[in-house]
């Protein structure tokens, strides 16, 4: 079945970064338009262009997804469809090169892509040009438009903020009422992004030592809600990077880790004949004292600490911990006390 919409890619929006604004020279591209008489730009070549009109615009992107792109000056002369980086990054989104790609980021939200053909950057997606053409005041059959994508906004809203394939998939059953095809592709939700965004993944650094003791992991875990019959609330931890040997203190206080610590130091150093060469920890006060300082100073060890609040940093330790709580409750459920 043909789409209702229409759409035109013939012409590729390029990204700019000597571009002051946004600019196009397609007057029929403009789903909102006024005359605005904002004087000359200076093209490459020295050449003026004279800026007639501007205002908004909208972009399919990939994904379905449908952008509004505001700010868009109308220069009838201009060869190109130009995107302003400056402007993209005035509104908070971060433009990102990589390989053959660039990517316009805001958080951990892709809100464009662009791929390189030759030495030019170009928007993967398409002008959505149906329904445009309006002025400031609408014109016939614009209106009912309009009112049509406010209710699938509210749509949307009322039903906790669903995604744009299960509004189509609701609006094919007609459980949905006052939406058209045309307005199915409603705009951007800034409450969707704060309410669904995902932290962005570490890469994998992919890089194994290649001896024991170099470096060391060490975590604290707790407090617990109910002590162990030692009455212990944490416990710490201390993993090697190249076995993944663990080995595990239980402490009533965390004021215990720097005791831990140099028991654990003295017992895997004799053992393996080898010095601890890297301590890798959280940057929590139970690490960071005056004392656990100066021994590693002493003992020529080198100490790494996370930045605070990402504890992505220190993944293997924080995925030890994740790990034997996992089994803990499993032991626990297995005998009906979990």
């Amino acid at each position: 079945m043909a789409s209702s919409s229409t759409y035109v890619n013939h012409e590729a929006w390029l990204i700019d970064s000597g571009a002051s604004f946004h600019f196009t020279p397609h007057r029929e591209w403009f789903c909102e338009y006024e005359k605005y008489d904002g004087g000359d730009v200076f093209l490459g070549d020295d050449r003026k262009a004279r800026i007639i009109g501007c205002r908004k615009l909208k972009l399919k992107l990939q994904g379905r997804r449908v952008r509004t792109l505001p700010g868009v000056l109308h220069i009838p002369t201009l060869a190109r469809n130009l995107i302003s980086v400056s402007k993209l990054d005035d509104a908070g989104v971060k433009t990102v090169f990589e390989k053959d790609t660039c990517k316009m980021v805001r958080g951990a939200l892709i809100f464009m892509q662009r791929v390189r053909i030759g030495t030019l950057y170009k928007l993967q997606g398409r002008t959505v040009v149906d329904g445009c053409n309006s002025s400031m005041v609408p014109e016939k059959g614009v209106e009912n438009l309009v009112v049509s994508g406010e209710k699938t906004m509210l749509w949307h809203q009322w039903l906790g903020n669903i995604g744009e394939k299960g509004l189509r998939i609701l609006h094919g059953k007609g459980m949905v009422e006052g939406m058209n095809n045309r307005s199915l592709d409603f705009d951007f939700c800034e409450n969707c992004v704060y309410g669904k965004q995902n932290r962005v993944s570490f890469p994998f650094g992919g890089r194994r030592t290649k001896q024991i003791l170099e470096p060391m992991h060490s975590d604290v875990f707790g407090p617990v809600k109910v002590p162990s019959l030692g009455r212990s609330m944490y416990y710490v931890s201390f993993i090697d990077d190249f076995s993944r040997n663990t080995w595990i203190y239980f402490l009533k206080k965390k004021s215990e880790v720097f005791d831990r610590f140099k028991e654990f130091k003295v017992l895997v150093e004799n053992q393996t004949e080898k010095k601890i060469k890297v301590l890798r920890t959280a940057n929590g006060g139970e690490f960071c004292s005056k004392e656990f300082e100066e021994c590693c100073k002493k003992c020529g060890i080198a100490w790494q600490k996370t930045t605070p609040y990402t504890p992505q940093q220190n993944g293997v330790a924080e995925r030890m911990n994740k790990t034997l709580m996992e089994r803990a409750r499993s032991m626990l459920n297995g005998v009906r006390l979990g």
